[in-house]
């Protein structure tokens, strides 16, 4: 299963090491490239394309920049402003989400598990739900599990996960590990303590 990819723009090693540790500690998301100026940030980030990028604000000449025009207009990233306790409260329009230096891990944890689901498809309700044991198959796909380890649980075959794992992509439309972390958290299968590991 694919992950979400993150790029992270920090001067700062220890500060970048903290970032890192709490996204590779969300399921289905990881760091793929850490940069320390605009300059590598803007040569990767036209050449990866990741899906999310965390900016030190202090980085930008002009913190009230619109982020997205120093990139490509192919550019699907979604932007998130790092920054220090004094700016907290300002506003950062060109950037999807904030994360101040004061946020606690569970803070930063459940601003960016609402960005991965923000940017996964929405499931129409119109559409039938999963059932039961599709809920139980999600709920384990989510704690990490592998479809062997999922089948020795529920004390079902392999094949039989795999057909309910293609079900359940059927009906959420959501193909990721992470899309299926955040729709168990979302929809209470698990809490953010047993997401983050």
């Amino acid at each position: 299963m694919s992950k979400s990819n993150f790029i992270i723009a920090e001067k700062s090693y220890i500060v970048r090491a903290g970032l890192v540790g709490i996204i590779n500690g969300l399921r289905g998301s990881e760091v793929v490239r850490e940069v320390m100026d605009l300059e590598q940030l803007v040569k990767i980030l036209n050449k990866i394309n990741p899906e999310f990028a965390i900016i030190n604000i202090k980085l930008l000449a002009d913190e009230n920049c619109n982020i997205k025009s120093l990139f490509s207009k192919k550019i699907q990233t979604k932007f998130i402003a790092f920054v220090e306790t004094a700016d907290c409260k300002k506003q950062f329009p060109s950037f999807d989400e904030i994360i101040c230096i004061d946020d606690d891990k569970p803070e930063i944890s459940q601003k960016i598990l609402k960005l991965l689901s923000a940017n996964k498809k929405t499931v129409s309700e119109t559409f039938e739900g999963p059932t039961e044991r599709e809920k139980e198959i999600i709920r384990q796909i989510a704690l990490g599990k592998t479809n062997k380890e999922i089948a020795e649980e529920l004390f079902i075959s392999t094949h039989t996960v795999m057909t309910h794992r293609k079900n359940i992509t059927a009906k959420l439309a959501i193909k990721t590990v992470s899309g299926l972390t955040v729709y168990a958290i979302l929809n209470h299968l698990i809490t953010m303590e047993e997401a983050a590991g």
